[in-house]
């Protein structure tokens, strides 16, 4: 089969959607040809030694990406998330072939434009639309968009692993993630200021970057928490494994969707959270309780709730047993289902399906 993917984000771009993309794309290639258009860093022209499929430059008007996939000739295309100009593109060159990833953010920021009606027709042709978690499954169904696909992200369990021996004391958090308001890493450092009482060495790694990293910085400050809260930046792909592996406990507050175009839709670092026996606190917002088990590879709280937030992470710490078991659980489930090649299995059933 042949098999176009246009889209806005892929690696070397770094984020859930690159991420998701990449990982499908290289999967893809090794059963199918596989060509995909990507902004700029990727290259123009065709296959080369270090990637399975054909980068080509995605061309910048919906008529040059028209002609791009014409000339290719698919039998089937994929549309990365939902940006009007590539639904546009799939639409007009393959109306019964197409198939839209979509996550949560892409679709829902849509809705505050004036194209808003254009998306969500194209997001209902397409056959089928994909997204991440059921909780953006309902809200497409919201938008008239009758039969969404839900395939869990994974992660790569080869890449992502438990140190030989469980780190020891002190204790250590981790946050992954971009820094911005939903993420609720300043209720996370509120937490740690009470939690330094009982646990003195505990240290607190927060690897992004993004727009509240002054804020978040001066309020660790404020709360005398500057030489235990760590603010590691951009941390390259090949080190954030070891990152994970020196962490007690992946904490990630997670606010309530206050902006409708600002949801976390899954999560994938949780579950690299879990390939590396780390169990999780989540804060139940968008699709996070889908990517954690609650009691089984970490605890869901009340979003945002900074008491839930402190009185589950001193469950985890002060039951070292249990928090083994729930991050043994948390390794098995990627290795067993939460992982990139489940992933591609049930992607291409559904591009067997027209």
């Amino acid at each position: 089969m042949r098999v176009a993917i246009l889209t806005r984000e892929f690696p070397p771009s770094v984020g859930g959607i690159a991420e998701y993309i990449g990982q499908v794309a290289s999967r893809l290639a090794q059963r199918h040809t596989v060509g995909v258009w990507a902004p700029p860093p990727v290259e123009s022209g065709g296959m080369d030694s270090t990637t399975p499929y054909e980068k080509y430059l995605l061309p910048r008007t919906t008529w040059g990406v028209i002609r791009e996939v014409q000339r290719w000739r698919p039998d089937r295309v994929i549309v990365g998330h939902a940006d009007v100009r590539l639904l546009v593109a799939a639409w007009l060159t393959a109306p019964r072939t197409y198939l839209t990833i979509t996550y949560g953010n892409d679709f829902l920021g849509a809705q505050r434009l004036w194209y808003r009606p254009l998306v969500n027709h194209l997001l209902a042709q397409a056959r089928p639309v994909i997204t991440v978690s059921q909780s953006s499954a309902r809200r497409l169904q919201t938008l008239g968009v009758p039969n969404p696909v839900v395939i869990y992200p994974g992660t790569d369990p080869a890449r992502f692993t438990p140190p030989p021996v469980p780190p020891s004391p002190p204790y250590t958090l981790l946050s992954v993630g971009r820094l911005v308001q939903r993420k609720g890493i300043d209720v996370a450092i509120r937490a740690m200021a009470r939690l330094r009482e009982h646990y003195p060495q505990l240290r607190y790694l927060i690897v992004g970057r993004g727009p509240e990293r002054l804020h978040l910085q001066r309020l660790a400050r404020e709360l005398g928490l500057a030489s235990c809260v760590h603010f590691l930046g951009a941390v390259p792909a090949e080190e954030l494994p070891n990152v994970y592996r020196q962490a007690h406990l992946f904490v990630l507050p997670l606010r309530e969707e206050r902006m409708a175009n600002s949801i976390e839709s899954f999560g994938m670092v949780f579950l690299e959270a879990a390939a590396t026996a780390v169990p999780a606190v989540a804060g139940n917002s968008g699709g996070a309780a889908e990517a954690v088990r609650h009691e089984e590879t970490g605890l869901v709280v009340a979003p945002g709730d900074e008491n839930a937030v402190c009185a589950a992470i001193q469950r985890l710490l002060d039951h070292a047993s249990w928090r083994e078991r729930l991050g043994r659980n948390g390794r098995r489930w990627v290795e067993e289902e939460m992982n990139w090649d489940r992933v591609v299995r049930e992607m291409e059933m559904w591009l067997d399906t027209r």
